[in-house]
């Protein structure tokens, strides 16, 4: 049976490989999804990172994000609690690391799912985890734009049981954050069109 270090070292390596994948999937990358007539803009900053692996440090998240995806997160440089439990980060972190599944795979759009200390406007899942999503606010609780950020990942829950209202994405579109429209189409529905107000959003390539 392995000692508690040998978990922690295998969690370690987890978030290592983890953030990697978060750092060459998803950081610095926009995604609009678009169900029917509707559609919202995630992007994934690397301060979110942490939040996501369900660990507890003394770092700052920008900093334990950078570390780990360099490989040099140490074992001492974060702990767990009865707010963030060993079993809660070992049930999220294979998930965490298929997360850009949620961006290039078959998925559902949730509405007000409810947990015991937040209501996620929108959620995201592929029914085998799910990512609750935020309002990108600032300091103050003033709307910096209307991109969503990801707060919450869940997995083997009752998301969609615990929502009010669910559709499957019928288009997935990514881009660099840096530039000004979406270029990449990643998700297509067959049967189903752009709706006009999205194409403003798009690369002319599109039509």
């Amino acid at each position: 049976m392995a000692t508690k270090t040998e978990k922690k070292e295998a969690l370690r390596k987890e978030i290592i490989d983890s953030a990697r994948v978060y750092s060459s999937k998803l950081a610095g990358k926009h995604f609009l999804y678009v169900y029917g007539e509707e559609y919202f803009e995630v992007s994934f900053p690397a301060d979110c990172f942490l939040h996501l692996t369900g660990v507890e440090t003394k770092l700052s998240a920008k900093d334990f994000y950078k570390i780990s995806k360099k490989g040099n997160l140490s074992n001492s440089q974060f702990y767990f609690s009865s707010r963030y439990p060993f079993a809660n980060a070992k049930k999220k972190l294979p998930c965490l690391k298929r997360l850009p599944e949620l961006t290039n795979g078959l998925v559902c759009v949730l509405k007000d799912m409810q947990t015991i200390k937040i209501t996620y406007k929108l959620s995201v899942t592929n029914l085998e985890f799910t990512l609750g999503l935020t309002e990108n606010m600032d300091k103050n609780g003033k709307k910096v734009n209307n991109l969503f950020l990801p707060m919450s990942l869940r997995v083997e829950d009752s998301s969609v049981e615990k929502s009010a209202d669910g559709e499957i994405i019928d288009f997935i579109f990514s881009k660099d954050a840096s530039v000004a429209k979406y270029d990449t189409l990643l998700v297509k529905d067959e049967r189903k069109t752009i709706p006009k107000n999205v194409q403003a959003l798009l690369n002319d390539n599109f039509f």
